[in-house]
């Protein structure tokens, strides 16, 4: 599910669910998120719409820096899952490959009656224009990883295997071709003496 999501993104999104878990909640909302982006160092949904620096009041030092890490999962809310699924619409409709914290951003604006969109908005942000600046800023992200090259350097002994299985797929293919081939060859020279032939005795009765 998270393949596409950048490290950043991931970050984020784990930070939220501990922020929740250190609240006390029983679902991971909105606000959850944006508190996420705001405490994920070098995030740059942070770069881009300065977001630590006009909401430096929503970023308080999170309590599970002092006491640790909760080893405990729960659930997104309703307006959390409708956050992360445009979240992944918005990458998808700028044609991004990558799933980055600003995308995240555009999730929460697109949420528009949760308090986390508010705080956005409050400080600035609108769907379009930020819109805008992700497009702007999209060259800086980090170049796509091509998926079957990826998969070379992790399993050379399964791609060498299916180059193997491959070959020979390629090879039995062309021996029925040509096994095909040379029965219609065969077929049509047969049919062509036989005409002649038919041709030739036609004008001997004559």
């Amino acid at each position: 599910m998270f393949e596409r999501y950048t490290d950043d993104c991931k970050r984020a999104i784990f930070l939220a669910q501990q922020t929740a878990l250190h609240s006390g909640a029983k679902a991971i909302d909105s606000n959850h998120l944006l508190i996420g982006l705001l405490i994920t160092k070098g995030a740059r949904a942070n770069n881009i719409f300065r977001l630590q620096e006009l909401l430096p009041d929503a970023t308080p030092e999170m309590a599970f820096t002092r006491q640790g890490i909760i080893k405990k999962t729960i659930p997104l809310s309703n307006d959390g899952k409708r956050v992360v699924a445009y979240t992944a619409g918005e990458a998808n409709h700028l044609r991004d490959y990558w799933i980055d914290t600003e995308h995240l951003v555009l999730g929460i604006l697109r949420e528009e009656s949760t308090p986390a969109a508010a705080k956005l908005r409050a400080i600035g942000l609108e769907l379009e224009s930020c819109r805008e600046q992700v497009t702007y800023n999209m060259n800086a992200r980090p170049q796509r990883k091509d998926p079957v090259l990826r998969w070379v350097w992790r399993c050379p002994i399964t791609f060498t295997w299916v180059l193997v299985l491959l070959f020979e797929f390629g090879i039995a293919t062309a021996l029925i071709l040509f096994r095909f081939v040379a029965m219609g060859v065969a077929c049509a020279l047969l049919a062509t003496i036989y005409f002649l032939g038919a041709m030739a005795r036609e004008g001997s009765a004559q």
